[in-house]
């Protein structure tokens, strides 16, 4: 029985070995993601980071990641409102949104919306200059004494309730970006406002991973070595 056990574990080892190799020879697959930030168009100087994925939060959705980023004398500010454009329109009345700030969103008629929740939570600004999206999430709440208010940093994923219809970061390249900010400051002086806007840069799909295929003298080798160690198993019969 022993000279038996020796003689079967020699083409297991081989077995094991082959799969070890096989399955280092394919690249993981990258998830895909792009950042940007845009800036004040009135108010105070202020900046945002968008950071946009389609693979953390699962196939069909993207992940939105929004952060204030200090800004001179600014260097706290309460997120209210964010707005973006959406590539197809047609998509826009089965979009829905979740996140632990979400407290409102507003999804069409595409071009036309320009605040969301209070309706102090807007990107009016510069006398008649109007900014128009095609969708808005209201983020906490107006105030920074408590509950859901003064965030600084949030996330929530966008999806479409028809599953067929994925969500992709194509549907946002080059789009039109917005955010509202208020309580802008430092400290305990944090009186000013500010809104934004800005355009997410042109996306490009990562390429498929490559496989990468063994070198001829490694799948010779293993040959080779598969061969002997059969011989020494019959042998060992």
């Amino acid at each position: 029985m022993k000279h038996l056990f020796s003689t079967l574990r020699v083409p297991s080892f081989l077995a094991a070995t082959v799969v070890v190799i096989s399955s280092s020879a394919f690249a993981p697959a990258n998830a895909a993601s792009m950042s940007f930030t845009i800036n004040d168009f009135t108010g105070a100087d202020t900046r945002v980071k968008f950071t946009l994925d389609d693979a953390i939060a699962g196939s069909g959705k993207v992940q939105f990641k929004v952060d204030y980023l200090s800004t001179g004398s600014n260097t706290i500010a309460d997120i209210r409102g964010i707005f973006f454009n959406i590539l197809d329109d047609s998509l826009l009345s089965g979009l829905k949104v979740v996140g632990t700030d979400v407290t409102a969103s507003k999804f069409g008629p595409a071009g036309t919306v320009d605040s969301v929740g209070s309706s102090n939570n807007n990107l009016n600004g510069n006398g008649k200059q109007i900014n128009f999206f095609d969708a808005g999430v209201e983020i906490g709440q107006e105030g920074i004494g408590g509950g859901k208010g003064d965030i600084q940093s949030t996330i929530f994923t966008l999806f479409h309730t028809d599953s067929s219809k994925a969500l992709t970061l194509a549907q946002f390249s080059q789009q039109n970006f917005g955010v509202r900010l208020m309580s802008v400051g430092s400290g305990t002086k944090r009186e000013e406002s500010s809104k934004l806007k800005g355009q997410a840069p042109y996306y490009t799909p990562p390429k498929p991973p490559t496989q990468k295929v063994p070198e001829p003298t490694t799948l010779a080798a293993l040959g080779l070595f598969a061969l002997g160690a059969l011989k020494v198993a019959k042998k060992r019969l």
